[in-house]
């Protein structure tokens, strides 16, 4: 994909000038036929309502936050509020997304006008079947004004810093999604971005909120809607990704002191508030409820947080400190069934109804409302007074309420470079974390400490040096060196010293094809070799060197389910032998490996980019030391198996469909963290591998994070609060580094 952000010169013009009218591209024009199609299918049999809250798909960024709200809870009478509601327009239109300027003394929002004529004339099949315009007028509600018009969709209004200019997001432009900008008098309207080159389905700019300086301009990118966080500088128009994205994450929103950004993510399943540094290296999740939260805002003077709920079909607006605690509820019972019949689906995906903004004194909001018989729209400010403290209610402390395992914040510790890092362990202190990376162009074992800092090289051999991991008293490390063979690179585990001395050879011309793994007793390594019986794992003795084979754990003949979208029935244990034929008539240039192909591509291969020249298995002992667990495709499906180190009672522990690789245990023996691949056709992330953990005795699966890139070699901290793991999250995907998940 070759896709680049450039800022346009500026079109000095009028409105009336400037404005063509709207030509969607065949794909829009194709996507708008094919869904109001399966609108008006549906709605034979269901309400709107239930058509969006039984979707299994995700149609959109916002279906998942807006759209689960077949539970309506009636609205008590004579609610008791500390704000007075001030209703600003005449609720004669429909009028929504208002947005302080930076002296509060206007607002701009955005007006709609359906295109009622054009859709009885069968227009509505070439044309979007409404525009949207933005407008501006004082706070109070007088002098309303027009500021852009034609049969675009503006929408997303921000005003600059300085309060001279509104940025914007429009399709006026060839039905492209792009940043606008244009003055507050109606004049120099300008496109700000443009999406370039074969970008795919989906693909565009929105959400555009300026940095405090005005400099940098923070906005979202969606491909696919994957939408993630990207910074532009406004006088070169470089760009820089801030988040991985996921399944989409949406309304950014840069704190007043310009060190955070906060926005809406669905990483995690319901949207939820998350908040990243600006260098894009340590998130936090800032709120954990089972249904949507979205439209973050930032107060004023930069400590609070307000944002959107979406419970059993009641909006309300809730705010928090900047951490995410002293959660308290500003509104009750707000907006109730504010959507349904009366919106059109793209109106839902696009607008941002439930968008609210900060008077500049921090004690005024402004927002949208809605009466329930009633089409149009008030715009509205809640005045709190002096003190937007006295709220309706207040949430328990969550953290001492959350399930455990739950993520609460992840870490970039050693990207940043043209370099790739792989394979970490945890020091049984917890302290410091080992891994291998190529920064100096060699494979070599690092060091750093567990947030990050003080990163050192531990050796400097001229062979691959990889897969680093600390014994039981943290005194050695086993790891891996690779020497050439006349047709290969062929690795043998070494030990040395917890500072990087006294290397000495463990085993001797043994293909080594997996991380070792230390028994408790520290006198004792597992690992996975390469010989005439298959790959088996082995046990050998660290005093005597006598080697014992355990089990076949790898059958090389079997196809590699990661490079199918197919999945077993039920119980059974083998592909038949004609759906391998399909496999291979579906997919003949497919390539058995780590590589994969996604189920949307036929006769080429796609690898997923692995930096190693061969695969690394992994096994890991219990904390007894009687039990070893390891991966295995004996299925046909790679899952995670058990077995005693004797070979007796083999034990299958994951069953789901997809592959499951590097497992090892908790800290507890209770769960195991593997990296999994789900083949779901439905989602949007079926091609990335993310971090999930089982249940040692039941096998039930639950994911940790969920993210657009791929994820492996998860290991777990000493005191089972943390997962380092190796992500390619960092960049454009292009390397790979160690990141960190906290867990409560």
């Amino acid at each position: 994909m070759n896709r680049k952000i450039r800022r346009q010169k500026t079109e000095v013009r009028s409105q009336t000038s400037c404005l063509r009218r709207l030509k969607p591209t065949a794909t829009h024009c194709s996507l708008l036929i094919a869904h109001c199609f399966l609108l008006l299918t549906l709605t034979l049999t269901l309400t709107l309502e239930e058509v969006f809250a039984d979707s299994q798909g995700r149609p959109d960024h916002m279906s998942e936050d807006i759209v689960k709200t077949k539970e309506v809870v009636p609205v008590p009478q004579d609610i008791q509020v500390p704000y007075t509601i001030k209703r600003i327009t005449d609720g004669s239109s429909i009028d929504y997304h208002p947005e302080f300027s930076p002296d509060g003394k206007r607002i701009v929002f955005i007006s709609k006008i359906d295109n009622t004529e054009k859709i009885e004339k069968g227009e509505f099949w070439h044309k979007t079947p409404y525009s949207l315009n933005l407008w501006l007028m004082d706070s109070d509600g007088k002098n309303r004004r027009q500021l852009t018009s034609g049969g675009a969709q503006d929408f997303a209004p921000r005003f600059t810093p300085d309060g001279k200019r509104v940025l914007f997001v429009s399709n006026r432009r060839n039905g492209r999604w792009d940043i606008w900008s244009i003055n507050i008098d109606g004049s120099n309207l300008n496109r700000i971005t443009e999406t370039e080159g074969k970008t795919g389905l989906w693909e565009r700019s929105h959400y555009p909120f300026p940095t405090p300086d005005g400099k940098e301009l923070v906005f979202i990118i969606y491909k696919k809607s994957h939408g993630s966080v990207w910074l532009m500088d406004m006088e070169s128009g470089n760009i820089r990704r801030i988040t991985s994205g996921g399944f989409g994450d949406d309304f950014p929103m840069m704190s007043p002191d310009g060190k955070d950004i906060v926005f809406k993510s669905t990483r995690q399943g319901n949207g939820d508030i998350w908040s990243i540094d600006r260098s894009g290296k340590n998130y936090t999740r800032l709120t954990f409820e089972n249904y949507p939260e979205f439209y973050p805002a930032w107060s004023p003077d930069g400590t609070k947080i307000s944002y959107v709920t979406n419970k059993g079909g009641i909006f309300d607006v809730w705010v928090m400190d900047r951490d995410g605690k002293n959660k308290k509820k500003l509104t009750k019972y707000l907006s109730q069934g504010a959507w349904g019949l009366r919106f059109d689906y793209n109106d839902l995906m696009e607008a941002g109804y439930y968008h609210v903004s900060w008077h500049p004194d921090g004690t005024k909001l402004a927002l949208t409302t809605w009466e329930p018989d009633k089409k149009e729209s008030y715009l509205t400010t809640l005045e709190f007074g002096k003190d937007i403290s006295k709220t309706i209610e207040s949430l328990p402390e969550e953290s001492e309420h959350l399930p455990k395992y739950t993520l609460v914040g992840e870490k970039e510790l050693t990207g940043g470079g043209n370099y790739d890092d792989f394979g970490p362990s945890f020091s049984p202190d917890g302290k410091t974390i080992v891994f291998a990376s190529n920064r100096k162009g060699n494979w070599d074992i690092w060091s750093t400490s567990a947030e990050g800092e003080g990163l050192k090289q531990m050796t400097e051999d001229t062979g691959s040096e990889l897969a680093p991991v600390f014994s039981p008293d943290g005194k050695e490390i086993a790891f891996l060196r690779g020497q050439k063979t006349e047709d290969r690179l062929q690795y043998d585990i070494w030990l040395i010293n917890n500072d990087g001395s006294g290397a000495r050879q463990v085993t001797d011309g043994i293909n080594v094809i997996s991380y070792p793994a230390w028994n408790p007793e520290g006198k004792e390594l597992a690992f996975v070799s390469k010989g005439d019986s298959g790959h088996e794992i082995v046990l050998i003795d660290l005093k005597t060197k006598m080697q014992r084979h355990v089990i076949s754990i790898w059958d090389t003949e079997k196809p590699n389910p990661m490079m199918f979208p197919f999945t077993k029935e039920g119980e059974k244990e083998e592909f038949t032998s004609e759906e391998i034929g399909k496999m291979k008539k579906l997919f003949p240039k497919a390539k058995v490996g780590m590589g994969g192909l996604t189920p949307f591509t036929k006769g080429e291969t796609v690898d997923v980019p692995y930096p190693l020249k061969d695969f690394l298995y992994r096994v890991d002992y219990n904390a007894a030391g009687d039990k070893i667990i390891f991966e295995s495709n004996r299925t046909g499906n790679i899952d995670i198996w058990s077995v005693n180190k004797d070979g007796t009672e083999l034990t299958r522990i994951t069953k789901e469909d997809g592959p499951h690789l590097n497992p090892v245990f908790s800290p507890d023996n209770k769960k195991i963290a593997y990296a999994r691949r789900k083949l779901d056709l439905s989602s949007y992330n079926e091609v990335n591998y993310n971090i999930w953990i089982a249940d040692a005795q039941t096998g039930e699966e639950m994911p940790i994070n969920g993210e657009e890139q791929t994820d492996w070699n998860p290991v777990f901290s000493p005191d089972g609060k943390k997962i380092a793991y190796v992500t390619n999250r960092s960049g454009e995907f292009k390397h790979y580094n160690i990141w960190m998940l906290y867990l409560k």
